[in-house]
């Protein structure tokens, strides 16, 4: 009896142990997808939130030319909305850098999670094919980093420069101090434009990469 009674203690604990196995094993498998769709779902809000940064200093600037570079009928009123573009602009710049630190945090995670399941993989060859695709994976990625680091280090000084000029005006707010500013303006608008441009760029690289690891649906 003391025997039979071991091992049915032995096979419940064995089977419990299965049991855990596969648990865990399915968790692992539905972790991954997960972490999969919020990398995704990050990085495309990481690109409309850029985006929005970007058409928010476009705006700003915009706002700037009603002064500078073209006859305002109401300085001070069009000086009021320059600075409600300028307070915009800097929310919008502020929301980008914490989407992309939280796309850079889910992705450390996504990789990170992956590298771990391909150790699960028996067959050698393909566990050096899965291998590849991630490296591949993660060089593409840090190519998407870098285009966004490009874009910032662009798009942050003509924000401040255009900060600067805004409160030039500030203590300007005449026909002769917005004159004054004529050349400032001019290069201002030409640096606008090749940075808006780059930052496009950026973000079409970005959303054919979020793209392309997306899960499809039937």
């Amino acid at each position: 009896m003391k025997h039979n009674y071991e091992f049915k203690s032995i096979a419940a604990a064995s089977m419990l142990m299965f049991a855990c196995a596969v648990t865990g094993a399915q968790r692992s498998d539905t972790e991954g997808v997960k972490e999969t769709g919020n990398f995704v779902k990050a990085g495309e809000k990481t690109t409309r939130s850029i985006g929005e940064a970007k058409s928010q200093i476009q705006n700003t600037l915009t706002a700037y030319n009603s002064l500078v570079t073209q006859p305002s009928k109401d300085m001070k009123s069009d000086y009021k909305k320059l600075l409600k573009a300028v307070k915009d602009m800097n929310d919008k710049v502020s929301d980008a850098r914490h989407e992309v630190s939280t796309m850079e945090t889910l992705g450390n995670t996504y990789f990170a999670g992956r590298a771990d399941s391909i150790k699960n993989i028996q067959d050698t060859d393909l566990r050096q094919q899965a291998h590849n695709r991630l490296d591949t994976n993660q060089t593409s990625y840090a190519g998407v980093l870098t285009s966004f680091q490009q874009a910032g280090q662009s798009l942050e000084p003509l924000r401040k420069d255009l900060a600067d000029q805004v409160t030039y005006l500030g203590s300007d707010l005449k026909p002769g101090g917005t004159a004054s500013l004529k050349t400032q303006a001019e290069k201002l608008n030409q640096r606008g434009a090749e940075v808006f441009t780059k930052t496009d760029h950026a973000l079409e690289a970005a959303n054919s990469y979020f793209n392309s690891i997306r899960p499809t649906k039937s």
